[in-house]
């Protein structure tokens, strides 16, 4: 690749990569939701109109063909399409696809609303200890909900308390991790540090380490820098670096 031309298109390549892949991954994420959120309400639309359908005298056995458009249609003991009657399990209508988004998310809040509440909460408990007591299922549940509360908390008062440097595994070399909490060990009768050091480019995953005050030094980065850094794999460097070198 040593031609120059080859050079700028392939740079020009790397700069699209770039540009495109967040946005795409960010585009992927929601429609990743969007189907989640569709298909559940699906689902519960489903089950509804089916109740309603058994109620009018729709038979769940009812024979299904091909109609008009290719949109399935009951036919009679004689074989012909009932009138006004599609699939007895299916109800369609404009904006059906909004309704269907819809119904998840107006039940999430409902939920929301009754979780924040004193009865809500009390259920609420009440089934984090019926969970947790099951085996494997609660050890599942336990970990789900302590991720979730983490990601709550990331803007609140439990966020990371700054961005440090531990020198590991040899002199000069440096962890970058994030401060978490600071406490006094009785056993070594000194104040201590936990900090949380990340992988890359996977940040979700890591250890915590807890270590001396005086082992801990600041890295003067933000939390945003430390993270661009992380998940890049050391390809961004931070703001305040690259200001410096200039």
């Amino acid at each position: 690749m040593k031609h120059p031309l080859i050079r700028r298109w392939f740079s020009r390549l790397l700069a699209g990569l770039a540009a495109v892949i967040p946005i795409v991954g960010t585009v992927w994420v929601l429609y990743l939701v969007y189907k989640i959120l569709f298909r559940v309400g699906e689902k519960i639309i489903y089950w509804i109109f089916r109740l309603l359908n058994v109620l009018r005298g729709v038979e769940p056995g009812a024979v299904v063909a091909e109609g008009p458009e290719g949109r399935p249609v009951v036919v009679g003991p004689d074989g012909e399409p009932l009138a006004n009657q599609t699939h007895p399990w299916t109800f369609e209508f404009f904006g059906d696809d909004v309704v269907w988004f819809l119904i998840p998310v107006m039940l999430l809040l409902l939920a929301g609303f009754a979780v924040t509440n004193r009865p809500g909460r009390a259920v609420l408990n009440w089934v984090d200890r019926a969970i947790t007591r099951v085996p494997i299922l609660g050890f599942v549940y336990a970990a789900l909900k302590q991720f979730v509360d983490a990601l709550r908390n990331l803007g609140g008062p439990r966020k990371f308390k700054g961005v440090a440097y531990i020198e590991y595994p040899s002199e000069g070399c440096r962890l970058l991790g994030f401060v978490t909490g600071n406490f006094h060990d009785p056993q070594a009768g000194k104040d201590v540090t936990s900090v949380f050091i990340p992988t890359s480019p996977n940040p979700m995953t890591g250890f915590i380490i807890i270590v001396d005050d005086d082992k801990v030094f600041d890295s003067e980065m933000s939390l945003e820098e430390a993270s661009k850094m992380i998940l890049s794999a050391g390809l961004v460097s931070p703001e305040s670096y690259e200001a410096s070198l200039r």
